[in-house]
């Protein structure tokens, strides 16, 4: 099993190289390291000419965001199994490319699986992604710690290009249900992340969020449930808003603008799942499931998983 590592940065040279330097000391070490520099004006490109020789560097002159750049270095990637990072985060675990093979093997029904999200202070990203929970099936995973499986991502649709940055992991978690496969939450490996304030503004990270959210629904939902579904995303968007304050509340229309303007772009990449499983996916962020038998059971799928 060849396993590979994809990163996209911008402008975040000096954390590029604390997770490279940190990948450098893992034994043993990944089969390739692919770097796409999504639009970089600072010495990204040239620190890893000159340093990281052994880097796989690919360049985007104009930034197309994360989403795009990820989904370029999967179509580009020789490994069977790539392992997504973000330019700030990096495994714990030196052992991890030993171990993470036997994790793999022990779920083959899975086309993703993820980890433990460590931020700066012993945060963890979720109470219900911890160390010290059970495995479980997910409806959603990071891209900065997880790993997928590349021949299963490129039978289907994939990250959607024009998200920019933000959502393709719920969006892609769905494409897994639908084809027969799933996530997988693995608690034994973490991933520390340390989250750079560089190119993070949270307000239009929010809006992108959002956006794509919604675009997912018109992308995946039945068309019967499309109204219900989308109303239900936009009341819990504004909520959140509100709760961040009155400047955020006042913005959400900006965000409802820019997911009308690409609704052209939504319908050429429209590929609807059964309601069965768009419902179950759904659920399974408020209730876990632990077995392959109680996976079966909700997505009504008793053959293909």
């Amino acid at each position: 099993m060849k396993i590979s590592v994809m990163i996209t940065t911008r402008n975040r040279c000096v954390d590029l190289r604390r997770t490279l330097d940190r990948l450098g000391g893992m034994d043993p070490l990944p089969d390739e390291i692919l770097i796409c520099a999504d639009g970089c004006q600072d010495e990204t490109v040239s620190m890893l000419i000159q340093q990281y020789a052994h880097v796989r560097l690919f360049e985007n002159h104009e930034p197309v965001g994360s989403v795009g750049s990820r989904n370029r270095l999967l179509r580009e990637a020789e490994g069977d199994w790539v392992l997504s990072l973000d330019d700030d985060s990096y495994p714990l675990d030196n052992a991890f490319f030993a171990r993470i093979r036997d994790v793999i093997a022990s779920h083959p029904e899975a086309a993703v699986i993820s980890f433990p999200e460590c931020r700066d202070k012993g945060v963890f990203a979720g109470m219900d992604k911890t160390p010290s929970v059970p495995g479980h099936y997910v409806s959603s995973y990071a891209n900065c710690g997880a790993i997928m499986d590349r021949a299963f991502y490129l039978r289907q649709p994939g990250f959607p290009p024009i998200f920019g940055h933000m959502y393709e992991e719920p969006d892609f978690s769905i494409q897994c249900y639908a084809a027969g496969s799933s996530v997988w939450f693995e608690p034994s490996l973490t991933i520390q992340h340390h989250q750079s304030p560089v190119q993070r503004n949270h307000v239009r990270r929010h809006h992108q969020n959002a956006r794509n959210e919604l675009w997912s629904v018109w992308m995946r939902c039945p068309r019967t449930w499309i109204p219900f579904v989308s109303a239900f995303r936009l009341v819990r968007q504004l909520q959140y808003a509100c709760k961040e304050g009155f400047v955020w509340a006042v913005q959400e229309p900006l965000w409802w603008g820019e997911a009308f303007a690409g609704l052209g772009q939504v319908r050429k990449r429209r590929k609807k799942v059964r309601w069965e499983v768009y419902l179950a996916w759904m659920r399974l962020a408020r209730n876990p499931i632990r077995t392959k038998e109680e996976l079966r059971e909700a997505f009504r799928r008793v053959d293909s998983i």
